[in-house]
C-alpha cells in the first residue's frame, strides 16, 4: 500500500512539473526615446567640437597632443548611428552635414530652418550628436607598470537631441555610455598608446562607433533576452499555443488563448491569464501584461502569476526611469 501511494505522489509530481516549463526568450523593449512610426528617414547631424567636448588631459605627458579623441569619437558615431538605423530594415539614416547659417545665436540648431531643409531632402527627423564625454585612464608610465595592468577602460558618454519634423517636437539630452577595453602587453603602457595618434585615433574610432550604435537604438523598440516560464498543459488552448509561444509567435498565441480566456474551471483559466500575459509582454505590450498577470493573481489565486507579476513591474519601473 504504502509503495503504492508513493507511486502515485511521484506521478503527481512529475504530472504538476510538466504542466511547466522554463526557458529564455526574446521579448520586445519599449523604445527610449518613443517617436511617431511614420519616421523612418533619419538625418543624423554631428554637432561635436573641441569647444563643447574638450578632452581632459589627465597626465602631463599627453599636454603636448593635438588631437582631440572626443572629436574622433563623434566621427565615428555617425557611422554607428547610421548602422543602428539600418539593422532595423525600417529606417534610414544619412549624414545630414550643417553650416554656420543653421545655428542660432545661443549655438543651437534652429530647428525652424531645418525643417523645410528636411522637406526637400525626405528626411522624416533628426538626431543630433550634441556633445561627447570620456574619461581617459589615468595614470602615467610608472603607475601602470607597477600595478601590473593588463588593460585599461575607456569611457564615454554620448549626448544626443532627437527631432521630429512633423510634430515639432524636440527631445533633449538623452545620453547613452560605452566603455572600451584597451588591452596592454609587454612594456606598453596605456600613456606611450595615447601619445601615439595613430592609436589613439584607432581606440576612439571604436568607442564611437559603439557609442553611436547606442544612440541610434534609443529611438526604435529593442529585443531583450529574459528568464520566463509558462503552462504547457490544462487545456487544448494552453496545449495549441505552447510552441507559438516557444518560438515566439506572440500574437498568434494570444489569439489562441483568448478563446478559452472565459474557462469555467479557476485553476485552468488562472494559466490562461498566466500565459496570455507573456503574450503581451513578448510584444512589449508592458501595461497589458500586468493586468493579466493581475487578473490570474487575484482571480484565480495563481501563484506563478503573482511572482511573475513582480518581475513586470520591475521592467516598467526600469523603462520609465530611462
Amino acid at each position: 500500500m504504502r509503495q503504492i501511494l508513493l507511486i502515485a505522489f511521484i506521478g503527481t509530481l512529475v504530472s504538476l512539473s510538466s504542466c511547466k516549463h522554463s526557458y529564455r526568450i526574446s521579448v520586445k523593449e519599449p523604445a527610449v526615446i518613443r517617436i511617431p512610426d511614420e519616421v523612418k528617414t533619419i538625418g543624423v547631424i554631428n554637432n561635436v567640437s573641441d569647444e563643447n567636448s574638450p578632452e581632459k588631459i589627465v597626465s602631463t605627458m599627453l599636454a603636448t597632443q593635438q588631437v582631440n579623441g572626443n572629436v574622433i569619437a563623434a566621427e565615428r558615431a555617425m557611422d554607428g548611428v547610421i548602422q543602428s538605423f539600418n539593422n532595423t530594415q525600417d529606417m534610414f539614416g544619412q549624414i545630414f552635414e550643417v553650416d554656420s547659417t543653421y545655428f542660432l545665436a545661443n549655438g543651437k540648431l534652429n530647428w525652424n530652418m531645418l525643417d523645410s531643409a528636411a522637406v526637400t531632402q525626405g528626411i522624416d527627423g533628426f538626431i543630433e550628436l550634441s556633445e561627447l564625454r570620456s574619461v581617459s585612464p589615468v595614470g602615467g608610465t610608472v603607475l601602470a607598470n607597477a600595478t601590473k595592468q593588463t588593460n585599461h577602460r575607456l569611457t564615454g558618454t554620448l549626448f544626443v537631441n532627437v527631432h521630429v519634423v512633423e510634430t515639432g517636437i524636440t527631445y533633449e539630452r538623452y545620453n547613452v555610455k560605452y566603455t572600451y577595453n584597451i588591452q596592454l602587453s609587454g612594456s606598453v603602457n596605456i600613456i606611450s598608446i595615447l601619445n601615439d595618434i595613430q592609436r589613439k585615433r584607432e581606440y576612439y574610432r571604436a568607442l564611437g562607433f559603439q557609442l553611436g550604435f547606442k544612440a541610434g537604438k534609443l529611438i526604435y523598440p529593442n529585443w531583450v533576452w529574459v528568464g520566463r516560464t509558462y503552462y504547457t498543459k490544462g487545456t487544448p488552448g494552453l496545449k495549441s499555443a505552447k510552441k507559438m509561444l516557444r518560438e515566439g509567435n506572440w500574437q498568434l498565441a494570444e489569439r489562441r488563448l483568448l478563446m478559452e480566456i472565459d474557462h469555467t474551471n479557476r485553476k485552468k483559466r488562472g494559466r490562461i491569464l498566466h500565459n496570455l500575459a507573456l503574450a503581451k509582454e513578448g510584444q512589449g505590450e508592458i501595461d497589458a501584461a500586468i493586468e493579466y498577470a493581475e487578473r490570474a493573481a487575484l482571480e484565480c489565486d495563481n501563484k506563478l502569476a503573482n511572482e511573475y507579476l513582480v518581475k513586470l513591474r520591475d521592467r516598467k519601473r526600469i523603462m520609465e526611469q530611462l
